[in-house]
């Protein structure tokens, strides 16, 4: 089974790398890079790349294949509700598409979220904040990502060190990274999906091969625990509703890696398109892995403290033959390649904000002249690197306290704060934001702080409704903050006039 493991991962590595140098060749400035400037190379070329992409940065080897395994036995078909919110969160970015395309053509270039939320607030202090509390969150996902992409392979080849894995899962990432840069990221997505539907079909064959040598449908569906087909109604379970909805509906309007996808099409029918079928992508891709999740334990039985995918793994890996060993190696190299495109996607979107949003406005040259120099792409990669280097230190903080369910919903969580300001900034005519500068930064960062507080104090409690509860209260807190400010700012107009 060791040997299949690391086979797969080893040919992960070849074709992630691969891509990165060979992308990496037509870079030769900053716009190849990050998608900054227009008619470069970074960029998406058409409404089916956009849409893999996007369908590619809704799934995680951490945030969706992992935790749905993990949460397969305690709200079972429940999971459904975060396909059906997934998509809703998707259709409502369709809804603003158009819109969030024509406010980025009138600049005179490809401007960040958080660029474009400092200058319709008139407040380089929000773009800063924004910034700051955006790249934390993507290097606590990259973190994630390598968490449990180190649990996964302990799991399966024991007496590798933790850190070695951590190290060289990190180094792949970045290395593929650095080199093809968004361009890069755009082209492993497509890969990404190959593989994991290609895991989608692998697993289910397991199954269906599975069980007629072990009691028949009858006795293995039997199996299957009343909590995953039917979990009780509990204040948890209500809570897991609301907040699922809250984070998974509110999130990807204001998540800069899907900014990123919309200002590198070079055609708005290439978002509208694209979007449309991110929604069904995404609805089907998801649907089939909480049917996997559910099904699990036609196979396995459940266990405290183990992930019943590690010991779907395992035991298709104990089963002899061509057969078996194929269905591990499949599945392997999609879990991997899930990881290694979604920490990708993680770190092209911490290192534009850094160089943009917050680097790049304490030095003395224009954008349009860092497009011509060839230094900003070193300065572009050391950030990458450097944010690596963090993640990766973050993940022996975090695996040491949490589970995965708990960091995902504190990274996540905490993100929903920036929505309030999205929405208002889309909708609202410009003259409606001013005076609102300082409240915005404020609702940025209370809101931020909140869903990191709520989650981080319900990890270290063991109260997981606390966790589950984080974008709630990064959202209530943030939405809270802005109509503060707007009422007091319509209050001195009126007393004004």
């Amino acid at each position: 089974m060791s040997g299949i493991v690391i086979s797969a991962l080893l040919l992960a590595f070849m074709v992630y790398i691969g891509v990165g140098i060979f992308v990496g060749r037509g870079t030769a400035g900053i716009a190849d890079l990050l998608p900054l400037g227009f008619g470069r190379q970074a960029r998406v070329e058409n409404s089916a790349e956009f849409s893999a992409s996007t369908v590619a940065t809704t799934l995680s080897l951490a945030t969706v294949v992992m935790a749905f395994f993990e949460l397969a036995q305690v709200v079972g078909l429940w999971l459904f509700w975060t396909v059906a919110t997934t998509s809703l969160g998707l259709l409502v970015v369709r809804l603003f598409a158009k819109r969030i395309w024509h406010r980025l053509a009138a600049y005179d270039h490809r401007p960040t979220l958080h660029e474009f939320l400092g200058r319709e607030y008139d407040s380089r202090v929000l773009s800063y904040v924004g910034a700051v509390f955006t790249s934390l969150g993507f290097l606590g996902a990259f973190a994630v990502e390598l968490t449990v992409g180190s649990r996964l392979f302990a799991a399966l080849v024991p007496g590798v060190p933790n850190w070695v894995v951590v190290v060289v899962l990190s180094a792949v990432a970045f290395i593929y990274t650095a080199c093809g840069g968004f361009r890069a990221v755009i082209v492993t997505d497509r890969i990404q999906m190959i593989s994991i539907w290609l895991l989608l079909g692998a697993l289910p064959a397991f199954y269906i091969l599975w069980v007629p040598g072990h009691g028949g449908w009858t006795e293995s569906l039997a199996r299957i625990p009343t909590e995953a087909l039917s979990p009780a109604c509990s204040r948890t379970l209500l809570i897991f509703i609301a907040s699922i909805f809250i984070m998974n509906v509110m999130t990807f309007i204001s998540d800069m890696s899907i900014w990123q996808r919309i200002a590198g099409a070079r055609k708005p029918e290439t978002v509208v398109n694209g979007l449309w079928s991110s929604v069904l992508g995404s609805a089907a891709t998801w649907s089939a892995f909480v049917v996997l999740a559910c099904c699990v334990f036609i196979v396995v039985s459940p266990q405290d403290g183990i992930n019943p995918l590690f010991s779907l793994l395992e035991t298709i890996g104990k089963v002899k033959g061509p057969l078996a060993g194929t269905i591990l190696f499949i599945a392997c190299l999609g879990l991997y390649g899930a990881m290694l495109s979604t920490a990708s996607t993680q770190l092209i979107a911490v290192s534009h904000t850094l160089y943009e949003d917050v680097f790049s406005r304490i030095r003395k040259h224009a954008l349009a002249e860092r497009l011509l120099l060839r230094r900003e792409i070193r300065i572009t990669r050391a950030i990458l690197v450097a944010a690596a280097i963090v993640s990766t230190v973050f993940v022996h903080v975090l695996s040491e306290r949490f589970s995965i369910t708990e960091m995902v919903f504190a990274i996540y969580g905490a993100q929903v704060g920036l929505c309030p300001l999205v929405i208002a900034a889309l909708l609202l005519p410009p003259e409606r934001l001013k005076g609102m500068s300082a409240w915005a930064a404020v609702a940025v960062s209370a809101g931020f702080i909140a869903g990191w507080e709520a989650a981080l104090l319900g990890g270290y409690t063991k109260n997981t409704d606390l966790v589950f509860l984080a974008p709630v209260f990064s959202l209530a807190v943030s939405t809270t903050f802005m109509m503060i400010g707007m009422l007091l700012k319509n209050s001195g107009a009126r007393f004004q006039s």
